[in-house]
C-alpha cells in the first residue's frame, strides 16, 4: 500500500465574481411610528474587496447611505386608527441634496470541509466604521447608533450570502474528476501501463493564499506497472477517511531488463576475446543471454580457432542496491554441454572462459534507472481532461529484489517522487 498526497489548487477569481454579483447592491429599510422616531434609510454598496488569509476570506467593502428622520413628540388616535401627531413633527436628514455619507465594513470567514466534500464556512462581521456618521439629535435620540444597527442588521445578510456561495464551490465534482482519472491505466513508454489502483481518499486543512484556495488529496493506493493494458472498472467515489499527511508517493514496481541489452553490454566486453586452454587457441565470436528459469540465467557462447563450436553457459545474477549494481557470480556450463564436453572436448571446460565472464559480467545501472525515471516521470505529466493537469516527478528508485524469468530480468524496485494536480 502506498499513500499519495496531492496538492490541489482552485483559482478563486470566478468565485468572487459571483460572490460580488449574487450580494444586493442596494438596501432600503426604516421604521414608522406615530409617536416617537421614524426614519428611512437606503444603503448603496460598493464592490467587494476580496483579500485571502492562511485560515479564510476577509471581505471588504464601502456603503453609502443616507437617512431621513421624523420625530413626533405627542400622538393621539382619536381621529383615526393609525393616529395623528398632535403638535409639528421635527425633521432631519443626512445625505439628502449633499454627498451621501460613508461607512466601512470589513467580514470574515472561516472555511473548513464537511464529510460530504461540501465546504462549510461562517462569515462575521469584523468591523464597521462610519467614516463621516449623521450628526443630528434629536431630543436624547442617537442617531449613530440607529446606523449602526440598521447597517449590522444589512450585513447579516451579506454573511448570509456569503456562506451560501462558499458551500457552492464544488469540491466534490473535483475530487470525482480526480478519483475516476487516477484509476485509468497510465501509459509509460516501453515499461508498459502504471496502474494506481486508488483504494480511499481524504482531504487535508484548506489554505488560502494569493486568492487561491490550496487543498491536499490523499490517496491510497495498490500501484503496479504491467506490460499490456488491461480493462478497468471504474469504482465509485468513497466516503471520506482521515486524512493523512505525507510529502510525496512511494509505490513498487517491477523494472525489466531484457536480455538483449544484457548480451549488448557483455558483447562489447568478451567478444573477439582470445583464450589459451591446454596450448589450444579460441576465440569468442559472440555472446548471447538467452533466458532465465527464474534463478540463473542461460549463456549461449560461439567460439572459433582450435575448435569451432557453440558452448552453453547458466550464471546467477545477484543485486547490489546500495551501489546499483548488476553482476554474474557462479558462472558454469550447462549440464548438457558440460556432459557433451567430457566426451568431445573436456579441455573446453577450463574455468578461464567462466572466470572471463563473470569478470565482464559487471553493470552500472544507473543509466538505465536514470533513464527510467526521465521517461516515468515525463509520463506523469499530462492534462487528465480540460483544464486538469498532472504534474508528476520520479525522485528516486531503490532497487529491492531481483527475479530472472524467461524474457527479461525483473528489477522489483521502490519509486519514490512527487504527484500533483492543478486545476485551471
Amino acid at each position: 500500500m502506498s499513500m499519495l498526497n496531492i496538492p490541489v489548487e482552485v483559482k478563486l477569481e470566478s468565485y468572487f465574481g459571483q460572490v460580488n454579483n449574487s450580494i444586493p447592491t442596494k438596501f432600503v429599510g426604516g421604521e414608522s411610528a406615530c409617536e416617537g422616531l421614524s426614519y428611512q434609510y437606503e444603503l448603496n454598496r460598493e464592490d467587494i474587496l476580496f483579500n485571502t488569509q492562511s485560515f479564510g476570506i476577509d471581505f471588504s467593502t464601502t456603503i453609502n447611505y443616507k437617512l431621513n428622520l421624523n420625530y413626533c413628540l405627542k400622538c393621539t388616535d382619536l381621529i383615526n386608527d393609525n393616529g395623528n401627531c398632535v403638535v409639528p413633527r421635527i425633521f432631519g436628514s443626512c445625505g439628502n441634496n449633499e454627498p451621501l455619507r460613508k461607512a466601512d465594513i470589513s467580514l470574515s470567514s472561516t472555511i473548513d470541509f464537511e464529510p460530504n466534500y461540501k465546504l462549510k464556512s461562517k462569515t462575521n462581521l469584523k468591523k464597521l466604521t462610519l467614516i463621516d456618521p449623521c450628526k443630528i439629535t434629536l431630543l436624547n435620540y442617537d442617531i449613530t447608533s440607529i446606523l449602526d444597527k440598521e447597517i449590522r442588521k444589512e450585513a447579516k445578510e451579506i454573511e448570509s450570502e456569503i456562506d451560501k456561495q462558499i458551500s457552492s464551490i464544488d469540491i466534490k465534482s473535483t475530487c470525482k474528476h480526480l478519483w475516476n482519472e487516477i484509476q485509468n491505466e497510465i501509459p509509460i513508454g516501453s515499461y508498459g501501463y502504471l496502474n494506481l489502483s486508488p483504494n480511499a481518499i481524504s482531504l487535508s486543512k484548506l489554505s488560502f493564499e494569493k486568492n487561491n484556495l490550496f487543498f491536499n488529496v490523499g490517496v491510497e493506493l495498490y500501484p503496479s506497472l504491467k506490460t499490456e493494458k488491461s480493462t478497468i472498472n471504474l469504482k465509485s467515489l468513497p466516503n471520506l477517511t482521515n486524512y493523512k499527511s505525507k510529502d510525496g508517493f512511494e509505490m513498487n514496481v517491477d523494472l525489466d531488463l531484457s536480455y538483449d541489452s544484457i548480451t549488448s553490454w557483455v558483447g562489447k566486453e568478451i567478444n573477439r576475446t582470445n583464450f589459451i586452454i591446454q596450448n589450444r587457441k579460441i576465440i569468442i565470436d559472440s555472446v548471447k543471454f538467452i533466458g532465465a528459469d527464474g534463478s540463473r540465467i542461460l549463456i549461449g557462447l560461439n567460439f572459433y580457432g582450435f575448435r569451432k563450436g557453440k558452448l552453453f553457459l547458466s550464471a546467477q545474477p545477484v543485486l547490489d542496491p546500495e551501489k546499483q549494481v548488476l553482476r554474474l557470480v557462479n558462472v558454469q556450463f550447462d549440464l548438457k554441454t558440460k556432459d557433451l564436453l567430457m566426451k568431445t572436448a573436456n579441455w573446453l571446460l577450463d574455468d578461464q572462459i567462466s572466470r572471463k565472464i563473470e569478470e565482464k559480467s559487471i553493470f552500472d545501472i544507473n543509466h538505465y534507472l536514470n533513464k527510467a525515471k526521465q521517461e516515468i516521470s515525463k509520463a506523469l505529466n499530462q492534462e487528465l481532461e480540460n483544464g486538469i493537469y498532472l504534474l508528476g516527478e520520479i525522485e528516486k528508485i531503490h532497487l529491492n529484489e531481483l527475479y530472472p524469468l524467461k524474457k527479461a530480468l525483473f528489477i522489483r524496485s521502490t519509486l519514490f517522487g512527487k504527484l500533483k494536480l492543478k486545476i485551471g
